[in-house]
């Protein structure tokens, strides 16, 4: 934030709480992993080893003249017998190494519940609509970081604090997966699909996967569902998923782009079945794309496939039309690209893999431009080359960046900037930023902070600014909401802007975290006790009268209207209600939490 004076004012860091667990059966399955992937390992090697050795034994065989071929014949059999006995000592031994780790695992969780060491480290968070954080478990050992199949909840304190928030455990997943396409519903499930990494193998591997599955956060559970479709008249399940670009369309469909294909697919959430869209024209692919929804229902994408030209996609006639080529392209050399984010004066700001950066502006002639060159930092060149941003309260860019090379290489630390929309301010950094910035994440809090988190480190920080404030022209207003609420029911709240002016929060296509959802936040006006309510089915009516969902950006006049579940236990009295988008509040509406009385 530019103060009056001209200087920037930097906002701060604060560490939120470790997710420790004193959990026997966790802090002991955690430390197990390990020994149970090295064991895995250690079998496979084995087998394979075993096979070739026999394999080998008699082709040797094979090549034996006549005269000679009883010789080789012992010879293979003596060999195979002793292939044979080294895979059954080898075995032992790896099982031998699994039975000193399991043990090892049993005392260390002994000394880890005690003091409680066994801590969940950081992964991709999604804000869920009851104002919690949703964040995956990684794990990491010697440096490397794969994700896996557990889940969390921080629920913030009785004044709203996500500080001294409070952890729980969520229902396991069916797939452990490292960057894959997602989403937050208008119904408030969470969509994940695919994966560049997944142990469906059993193992994490590089195996694309194609899967897709959907959490239910009031169920508490997991269900797969299917992949996505090619165009025909017997359409065919995509081979390979893994970290494909997507958004939530305005009417709360989502659509995906294939990484390895023209193809383009879209889910319909309330019968979770894909039809296939209009194939990318003059793009083989849309792998590594990052994609900004517009108010305009467009989609705006530089191609990472074939800089520097661009792409908008035309969401209502299902069309990609190609733009203006940038004059200096924003793609690396490996393809990759940053995060892209809608901002405040209706133009989309792209942060490059390389120094560069791009603006897309639906009403300008041409409508993309090149952007302010990222600044170079302790005299290195520096860029995004896959990695987070979030738009604050403000308007302004929160984002990290790396150094850069000319071969593309992920570097750390990552450094953070605050883009006021022409000036890279430098802001402080989290005292865990000694890492690349595609291991990391930033999410957009209800109450304007900014959480980060990163893959194997169970250190949480937030980022507040105190000058970071929003106009009253970026909140939502509430119109219509009850003035006598009754707890255990549930209520309706219209008004406009609850999708807020922007996703609000972008990586490019590993993480797809947009908060342009209403949240609805009560407070006790004499206690001050800050509730969260889950909200639910935010709709509009479109210009044939028909109800639709509402998951558009920058809605401007249309009426949105939400369901809020008020639970059953909120603290009676009078309260302040507050819709909030982005983390940016509505002005405060006043009424009565009250039972009724038989």
């Amino acid at each position: 934030m530019i103060m009056s004076n001209g200087a920037f004012q930097k906002g701060t860091w604060y560490p939120l709480r470790s997710n420790c667990t004193r959990s026997f059966t966790l802090t002991w399955w955690r430390c197990a992993e390990y020994g149970l992937v090295a064991v895995t390992e250690c079998l496979s090697w084995v087998v394979q080893t075993e096979v070739q050795c026999i394999q080998w034994a008699w082709q040797t065989v094979s090549k034996c003249s006549w005269w000679s071929w009883l010789v080789c014949l012992a010879f293979a059999i003596i060999t195979t017998l002793v292939c044979v006995a080294f895979g059954i000592v080898s075995s032992l031994v790896c099982g031998l190494f699994g039975v000193v780790v399991m043990t090892v695992c049993l005392l260390w969780s002994v000394v880890s519940i005690i003091f409680c060491l066994s801590t969940a480290n950081g992964g991709t968070a999604f804000l869920l609509t009851d104002g919690t954080v949703m964040m995956q478990e990684f794990k990491s050992f010697f440096g490397a970081t794969w994700a896996s199949r557990r889940w969390w909840k921080l629920t913030p304190d009785q004044t709203g604090s996500y500080k001294n928030g409070t952890w729980s455990q969520l229902a396991d997943s069916n797939l452990a997966r490292t960057y894959f396409a997602s989403a937050v519903l208008a119904d408030g499930r969470v969509v994940v699909c695919g994966a560049e990494y997944s142990d469906a193998s059993g193992t994490i591997k590089e195996d694309w996967n194609n899967s897709c599955e959907i959490y239910d956060p009031v169920a508490n559970t997991w269900a797969p569902f299917a992949s996505p479709v090619n165009p025909g008249s017997v359409p065919s399940v995509w081979e390979e998923i893994g970290d494909a670009p997507c958004t939530l369309l305005p009417n709360g469909t989502l659509l995906m782009g294939s990484l390895d294909s023209a193809n383009v697919a879209k889910l319909d959430p309330s019968t979770l079945t894909w039809t296939a869209m209009t194939p990318r024209p003059g793009v083989g692919t849309s792998d590594e794309d990052s994609w900004v929804l517009m108010p305009d229902r467009t989609i705006a994408a530089p191609s990472c496939q074939n800089p520097p030209t661009t792409w908008v996609y035309d969401i209502t006639t299902d069309l990609w039309h190609q733009g203006n080529s940038l004059p200096v392209s924003i793609i690396d050399v490996v393809n990759e690209t940053g995060p892209a984010l809608l901002r405040y004066d209706g133009t989309a700001f792209f942060l490059g893999g390389n120094q560069h950066t791009a603006v897309y502006s639906p009403v300008s002639s041409p409508k993309w431009s090149n952007g302010p060159d990222l600044p170079d930092q302790d005299g290195k060149k520096i860029g995004i080359v896959d990695g987070p941003a979030a738009l604050m309260v403000n308007g302004n860019i929160l984002f990290s960046a790396g150094q850069i090379n000319d071969k593309g290489d992920w570097s750390s630390p990552c450094w953070f900037f605050d883009l006021d929309g022409t000036t890279f301010n430098r802001t402080g950094d989290p005292p865990n930023n000694d890492c690349p910035s595609y291991s990391t994440r930033l999410l957009l809090l209800p109450n304007g902070d900014i959480l980060f988190c990163r893959e194997g480190d169970s250190s949480f920080y937030a980022y507040q600014s105190d000058a970071a404030a929003p106009q009253d022209s970026f909140r939502p207003v509430i119109q219509v909401c009850p003035t006598n609420i009754v707890p255990g029911t549930t209520i309706q709240i219209s008004g406009l802007q609850f999708n807020g002016l922007s996703q609000a929060v972008a990586y490019g296509d590993d993480s797809q975290t947009a908060t342009n959802y209403p949240l609805v936040r009560i407070v006790n006006k004499q206690s001050g006790h800050v509730r969260y309510c889950r909200t639910f089915n935010h709709t509009t009516v479109d210009g044939s009268g028909n109800v639709i969902p509402s998951m558009g950006v920058a809605t401007g006049s249309a009426v949105i209207t939400t369901n809020v579940v008020i639970p059953d236990d909120i603290e009676l009295g009078d309260s302040s209600v507050f819709v909030v988008a982005n983390g940016i509040p509505s002005q405060p509406f006043d009424a009565a939490i009250w039972p009724i009385l038989v």
